[in-house]
């Protein structure tokens, strides 16, 4: 434990004596950005990590779309119904986790300047309840990063074991050159290219669903402890009115640096939860089916963690932006506590105009298409339910099962 203590530091939390570091709550996720390719390369080792770079997106980002499709076109009459909907459940999720990794790829200057935001929000911590507050922060949000990472890599591992137990490749991708039919030699070689590409999408997949968690849950730190300072405005007796005005001035742009930092990870957020909200129900459908009428048990245990991690890829933030939104109300009512009946008419203006800004909620919009909150992802989640009822009343599962009997 205490070797794991010095290797992964921001995963526990932190003395109030020392100074609060919001920025480490995404440490470990950036370094993993970093490794994905998708960074500036660093001047000493600028052409090992053009290299990395290269192979790990051909492989993982740009060809493992294609090799399903191409798979499908070229053997769809060889695969079971089974190893179809292993290979289908996880070709949909794979071209959305690359649509989302080109979303980042695009943006991922925005995590950068959020991390200066926080930097900016960290200047106004004063006490050590503050401090520890924050401190717990950095290290659930690390913690949080690891277990996605553990839950995806399961998969992905599991899913090639399985595989490897009954000889076949884990999905059947396309490779020119190669028949995994032909020889052990060509099904090693397929199955290591295909474990490779889908544990580097499984890598990146982590970096594009974790981060809106990671970031939202120290800024709900940040704004609980804006709620106390709100509502100890004006309880100060050693204060005149001038200081008081101060205070509240001081709190008003603190809000604003709130609403920046929102506003700066918004567009990253917008389409990378958009493009998983399409794909999601979809996806859960066909693993239902899979677990339910064709998986034995190797493959259903892979099955159950391919869709633990598909719920883990917007459940946890939709919850977050309730949470949110509910924090944003408390923001409301402890400055409507605070004691500003005393005061003088110029604080009494400027606090109403707060309040009212204050009133309306923070919120995160899929493209300004769907609201991102626990209620539209129980939607999109629902419609896997009816691609399970689909199949089972157009009993397209038996007129499978049949066919490779027929075979």
């Amino acid at each position: 434990m205490r070797r794991l203590r010095t290797i992964f530091p921001a995963m526990y939390t932190r003395s109030a004596d020392i100074p609060a570091r919001s920025r480490d709550a995404t440490l470990y996720l950036l370094r993993c950005i970093f490794l994905m390719g998708v960074r500036k390369p660093p001047a000493r080792f600028f052409l090992a990590y053009l290299a990395w770079s290269f192979a790990l997106n051909l492989c993982s980002t740009f060809y493992q779309p294609i090799g399903f499709l191409t798979g499908y076109i070229s053997h769809l009459s060889e695969f079971s119904p089974g190893e179809f909907l292993t290979s289908l459940q996880v070709a949909f999720n794979a071209w959305s986790c690359s649509t989302k990794v080109l979303i980042v790829w695009v943006l991922v200057k925005r995590f950068d300047e959020a991390n200066t935001i926080l930097d900016e929000m960290d200047k106004r911590l004063t006490k050590a309840s503050e401090r520890l507050q924050v401190h717990r922060a950095v290290s659930n949000s690390n913690r949080i990063f690891f277990f996605f990472m553990t839950v995806y890599m399961v998969y992905a591992t599991n899913t090639f074991l399985s595989a490897i137990a009954i000889g076949r490749p884990p999905y059947q991708n396309y490779y020119p050159y190669l028949d995994w039919r032909s020889s052990y030699w060509h099904l090693g070689l397929q199955a290591g290219l295909e474990y490779f590409a889908m544990a580097g999408a499984c890598f990146q997949d982590v970096c594009v669903d974790c981060y809106p968690v990671n970031f939202i849950l120290v800024l709900r730190a940040h704004m609980s402890i804006f709620a106390d300072r709100l509502r100890h405005l004006g309880t100060d007796p050693m204060e005149n009115q001038e200081q008081r005005y101060e205070k509240l001035v001081q709190c008003i742009q603190d809000h604003k640096v709130i609403l920046r930092f929102v506003d700066c990870l918004r567009p990253v957020i917008s389409g990378t939860i958009f493009v998983q909200f399409l794909v999601v129900g979809l996806v859960l459908g066909f693993t239902l089916i899979n677990i339910v009428l064709f998986a034995n048990l190797g493959s259903a245990i892979a099955a159950l963690s391919f869709m633990a991690a598909v719920l883990l890829e917007t459940t946890p933030f939709c919850i977050l932006c309730n949470y949110l939104t509910e924090d944003c109300h408390n923001l409301a009512n402890a400055l409507f506590q605070s004691h500003w009946i005393d005061g003088e008419m110029r604080y009494k203006k400027t606090l109403m105009y707060f309040l009212q800004n204050l009133q309306q909620p923070i919120t995160f919009m899929a493209m300004n298409v769907f609201p991102i909150s626990v209620g539209t992802n129980i939607s999109v989640t629902k419609f896997s339910f009816s691609v399970f009822t689909l199949v089972k009343q157009m009993n397209i599962a038996e007129k499978l099962s049949k066919s490779e009997e027929d075979e």
